[in-house]
Formats: C-alpha cells, structure tokens, sequence
C-alpha cells in the first residue's frame, strides 16, 4: 500500500520522554514507520575503525600516516605517498554481540561476512621537478556497521503498549468510523501514518472505541504484561572514493577525495505481550491473551562529500597531517511493512474471539518509497606520526565531529524539523587514535591500535526513543607479511565496545492531565543495551 499523500509524522516523539508537547507519544517499538531525528544521527556516526587491516590494525591513526587505501576515506594527501601502483581486497568476518539488562530469550549474535575495503591506485604522473607524482585511486571503504541481532523479557510490568495506541487515537480526534470509506470498506487512505500501528491494534481488538472514546477494553484488571522484544538489523555505510594525491618534492603532499556513500539498512522489528492475572481478575467478556507485533523498515541511500587533506615532512622522519571532511549530503528512501496477531478469548462463553485459536492476523504493507534529505557533520581531523628508520612508526590521530550541526533538508515532515533537536541534545565528539608498527624483520610488521571515541550527547542519560551510541571504543592487533617484492598478506583483528543510552519500547506522556491534579501515563521499563564486536580481517595486496 502507498502512504497517503498527506504525511504528518509525530517527529518530535524522538526526542526524548520529556517534551513541550500537550502529549508526546513514542518510543523504539512506535517510531519505526518514519526515519526520525535519532536515525539521521545514527546514520552519522561514521568510523574510521574499518578499511585495510594494516588501518585497523593501528586503530585507523592514517591521517598524517598515508601510503594505505583507506587513506582515500581518512587523508586523501596520503596517495601521494605511494610509488607503485597497487591493488587491495580485504574480506572480514564480524561478530556483534549485544547485552540488554533484562533477560535475553532469543538471539543475541550476528556472525557476518562482509567487505572491510578494495581499490586500485595507479601512478598518473612522474616527474623529475617538484611535482614529483600524481596518483589517482578508487576504492571502497566500510564507515558503518548495522548488523546485529537484540532480544530481551521481562515480566511483571504494568503497562501494555494497547493503552498507546489508545492515546493516539484518542488525541487524534478519530473514531474507528473515520476508518472506513462509504463502502464501508477499511481504507489505509484515511488514516496518517502516525496512526498505523494503533489502527493494526484497532483491527486484532486491543482497542476499540465503543464507550465513545478508545480504551484497551479488553484486559482484566491489573494483568502482570510480559513484554517480548528482539531487533534484527542488517546493513553497513560504505563510500566509494574517488581520489587524488599529489608529492610536492617529498616534503609536501596535497589531495582530494569525492565520497559516494552507500547507505542500506533493514530493521525487523519484533514485539510481544502476554498477561497473567491473579483469580478474580479475569475480564467477564472478552479478554487478550497475548498478541504480537511485526515490523520492518528498510533505509536505502546515497550520500556525496568531499575531503581535503595536507601531509607535511618538515624532517624526514616526522608527518603532520589535517584533513577536513564536509558535511554527508544524504537522500534516504524509506518502506516499511507491519503485522499483528492477536488471540482474544471470550470468558462468558469459552469460545475465542480471534476467526481461529492461532489468532487474528493483520498486516499492511507500505511499498511507496519516500525520501528524507539530511546532511551530516563537518569533520576536522589532525594528525602526527614519527618513523624510527625501517623499525618502527608511531601514529596519533585528533578528530573532531559537530553533530551539532546535523541538519535535515526536504523530508515528508517538511523542512528542518529536527533542527532544533539536534543543537539543543548533541555537540561536538572528540576521537583520539594512536596505532604502532614494529618490524623486527624486513619480511614481518607487528601492528597495535587503539581508538576512543567521546560522547556527542549533552546528557548521557537522557532517555530517547530509540537506543543511540554515544560512546566506542576499539583496540586492536595485527600482522603483515612481505610474501614477495610484490605481494603482501595483513591480518587484523579488532575488538569494539558501544556504549548505548537508555530507552523505552513505547511512551505516552499526557501533559495536559486529567484536570484533577493527576496525569495519564502508559510506558514501557527503561532499557539499556551494550554491544560488542569482533572484527577479523585479512587484506591481499599487490604492487606492480
């Protein structure tokens, strides 16, 4: 089904549990039909812990470094160091794990085989003058990784995500009759996309509006609501770079980058309830045993930035290098399908409600791509490294990010709507990288990294919608062997720890209460997730 030609998304329900709204309603499990403000941010965190596994192996610390491809995505001046040509492939295996502070019930792993980087540089110019080399480079290097698996239980809650939709519903103005046409024919067409989940709810009998307004009618009293969670996500930010380096007689190396960033993720989203309650507390009539709710999103883009790089040897031995990247222009198309089951039971005649005992289902899909427009941070990024003759480099890089600045563009919500978010919740991020290589052969490298990267959110405890990093670190190790004067094998390995800040699966916060000093509130336990990932990675390259 296409989406209606009119979009009003609830955006500010990513902002966080606290609002200047009348209401604000949201929360991980009820933003997943829109791309909202935390998505744009994480589609901006971008990374320079993937590439060759000579970069990862030193923890990516290349930016005054140079004469690798992922120079290409960090320094482009370090193409100029190159004097052959030469042509890499570096396949990886990763493995996610995440950790959630409830109890796990099903997959918390993702085992991927993925590309890290390829590319080809070649010699365009050699001279004898000043100008001494000009090397042109394609290549591709991974930015982002969005494989992982999640799942989490826990019992005893209170709430149930029924009430939500109910709210919704209920603040919209709508009654179940506005969702039909005059055929009396259910019509997808009349109802904002903000509202679909609570109208899947509507459709299997969580709630309905019999009594004049939208309640979830039938539960009994007080059911102790199970709540069943898991989050599959796949997908990865590569960007294809076009290059070019310049050697200015040895001392001074200039170069350019254009980045085609590739963005794809799918995100299927599963959640769950079930109910017990205590003798006595059974609904006379109808009543809902469990029910269950699918979705999934799919994210599909193209980015364009350009990067600027300067290396300088003021002595042979010592590189100082700056690069500067701008801002990510990013067009973001988004689908997203739903489903719900449900099985209802009627206690006054023993019979189920739902058309058979496995429930009653209902799904949609919404196949009309829309897309969303944003631009990511501007980066700054200094470097210094120092060779002890043919023994030994030392490599410390400084990165600064404004996601402060995110701003989006054309979207469906219109223009700069998350604008203000972005400047009032995050700032500036600091990276620090240091890597380290020591030959204690001609023929063998070993190779240790280290990278930490510092948070970008003014308030590390502050509960969004949906789970965002805020803080990475990453250590690594590695080899690297001259097989021949024209071939050579890297190994890698890298370990990654990401922080998360805390979320709830749904919300709804009524500010305007119920005019006897009390507020309405339905929402979710508060969760926090961590993960950790292991990267392995070889690189074959050959110099000709």
């Amino acid at each position: 089904m296409r989406k209606s030609g009119i979009f009003v998304l609830m955006f500010l329900a990513g902002v966080g549990t606290v609002s200047a709204q009348r209401y604000d309603i949201g929360g991980s499990v009820i933003d997943m039909n829109g791309i909202t403000a935390l998505d744009m941010f994480n589609y901006s965190q971008t990374s320079h812990n993937f590439g060759t596994a000579r970069s990862m192996a030193m923890g990516g610390a290349l930016t005054s470094l140079g004469g690798d491809m992922a120079s290409m995505s960090i320094n482009p001046a370090g193409l100029g160091m190159y004097r052959t040509n030469e042509i890499t492939l570096t396949p990886m295996v990763g493995v996610a794990r995440a950790s959630t502070d409830a109890s796990p019930y099903d997959s918390n792993t993702s085992t991927r085989f993925s590309m890290a980087n390829f590319g080809f540089i070649f010699k365009a110019y050699e001279g004898t003058g000043k100008v001494l080399a000009v090397n042109i480079g394609f290549g591709y290097n991974r930015l982002a990784d969005f494989n992982y698996d999640t799942s989490f239980y826990r019992g005893g809650n209170q709430s149930t995500i029924a009430g939500v939709f109910a709210r919704q519903l209920q603040n919209s103005g709508m009654g179940s009759a506005d969702f039909y046409d005059s055929s009396d024919r259910f019509d997808w067409y009349r109802i904002d996309p903000a509202y679909w989940g609570a109208a899947l709810g509507y459709k299997v009998g969580l709630i309905n509006d019999d009594k004049g307004s939208w309640a979830p009618d039938y539960f009994g009293n007080n059911p102790s609501v199970g709540q069943y969670t898991s989050l599959e996500s796949r997908g990865a930010i590569g960007e294809y770079a076009i290059s070019a380096g310049m050697n200015i007689d040895n001392k001074l190396y200039i170069g350019m980058t254009v980045g085609i960033q590739d963005l794809y993720q799918r995100r299927k989203m599963y959640y769950g309830e079930n109910y017990a309650y205590a003798e006595g507390d059974h609904a006379a009539g109808r009543e809902v045993q469990y029910f269950n709710y699918n979705q999934t999103a799919i994210a599909d883009g193209t980015g364009v930035n350009l990067k600027f790089g300067i290396t300088y040897r003021p002595i042979e031995s010592l590189r100082i290098g700056v690069a500067v990247h701008t801002p990510t222009w990013y067009k973001v198309d988004f689908s997203y399908q739903a489903g719900m089951v449900s099985r209802v039971f009627d206690n006054s005649t023993g019979q189920y409600i739902s058309p058979d005992p496995d429930g009653m289902t209902e799904r949609w899909d919404d196949e009309g791509a829309y897309s969303w427009n944003f631009r990511t941070p501007t980066r700054l990024l200094l470097g210094a490294s120092y060779t002890f003759g043919q023994m030994a480099i030392i490599s410390v890089d400084y990165e600064r990010d404004w996601y402060n600045d995110i701003r989006t563009g054309s979207t469906p919500v219109g223009e700069g709507v998350y604008d203000d978010f972005f400047k009032d919740n995050f700032k500036g991020s600091n990276t620090v990288r240091v890597g380290a290589e020591i030959k204690p052969v001609p023929f063998l490298s070993v190779r240790a990294g280290y990278g930490y990267n510092g948070s970008m959110v003014r308030d590390n405890k502050t509960i969004f919608s949906s789970p965002i990093t805020y803080n990475t670190q990453y250590a690594s190790a590695g080899l690297g062997f001259a097989v021949t004067p024209f071939m050579y094998v890297d190994l890698a390995y890298q370990y990654v720890m990401q922080k998360q800040t805390p979320y709830k699966l749904f919300y709804s916060l009524d500010t305007l209460g119920n005019g006897d000093g009390t507020y309405n509130d339905d929402y979710s336990g508060t969760y926090s997730t961590r993960y950790t990932r292991h990267n392995i990675v070889m690189t074959i390259g050959f110099r000709f």
